[in-house]
């Protein structure tokens, strides 16, 4: 449950417009097997994207874990850039056309065990002061995890095929190289993004209207052509009252 938690904060840390919902593929090599992250009851896996917006570019991340057991799990990390400010449909090819400076990195974690996040929420402070600093930091810290220790997407390109704020889907087949002796190599195929837009409740004040608690009408002075009378009232609340009165004949 706390890598599933901490996925969730991560997004909401992170997030200007947060998605959530499922993500699958194949993949054979090196390491074989199906990734299947869909956010459910029964599940403590699931899948997770935020957009962040600047004034000149827009970044797209996309988390997902599915859990093997109580003790492994897998997890696909994708980082996506556009150079404008809103964030649209379209392919992302690997391997990004800078590499000093990627639009797109790619970082799948086959089969691991749960002290892996302990590095992910250690990136996180007791207390969090979300200003840009903080964020350009926790993306710089998650990419270089991603880049030493994944399976890194070299060939292939994830596709966008919708985007806005309510729903996300795409694809992707991607060719994976992890760093090591010999290197480990994947291929990943048949991938699928679906992913929803979280809408968020909206909170509202109301005032409840105030009732009296006891209202007394004294009889009419004895005046047959302009009787008057007087009305007293109290209410529990400690402050200026308005009383209307109403005729209803």
């Amino acid at each position: 449950m706390k890598k599933t938690t901490f996925l969730f904060l991560l997004s909401l840390c992170l997030a200007q417009n947060g998605y959530i919902g499922s993500l699958s593929f194949d993949y054979s090599g090196s390491e074989s097997g199906s990734f299947h992250a869909e956010l459910n009851d029964s599940t403590l896996g699931g899948a997770t994207a935020t957009i962040i917006i600047d004034d000149t570019s827009s970044t797209l991340f996309i988390a997902a874990i599915q859990a093997i057991d109580s003790i492994y799990f897998s997890a696909l990390f994708i980082y996506m850039v556009a150079d404008y400010s809103i964030f649209m449909s379209g392919d992302w090819p690997l391997p990004p056309g800078d590499i000093l400076n990627p639009n797109i990195i790619f970082g799948f974690f086959p089969e691991i065990d749960t002290s892996f996040f302990s590095q992910f929420s250690d990136l996180i402070p007791d207390s969090i002061g979300l200003d840009s600093t903080f964020i350009e930091d926790l993306i710089d810290d998650l990419i270089t995890i991603m880049i030493n220790e994944s399976y890194l997407g070299i060939t292939g390109a994830v596709n966008l095929n919708h985007i806005d704020d309510d729903s996300i889907s795409g694809s992707f087949d991607v060719g994976a190289l992890q760093l090591g002796f010999p290197p480990g190599v994947i291929s990943i195929s048949s991938g699928s993004i679906e992913l929803s837009g979280v809408v968020l409740p909206q909170v509202e004040i109301k005032d409840d209207p105030i009732l009296p608690d006891q209202v007394t009408m004294y009889p009419a002075f004895p005046n047959p052509f302009n009787p008057t009378t007087t009305i007293r009232f109290t209410v529990g609340a400690r402050q200026a009252s308005l009383l209307r009165v109403y005729n209803i004949n």
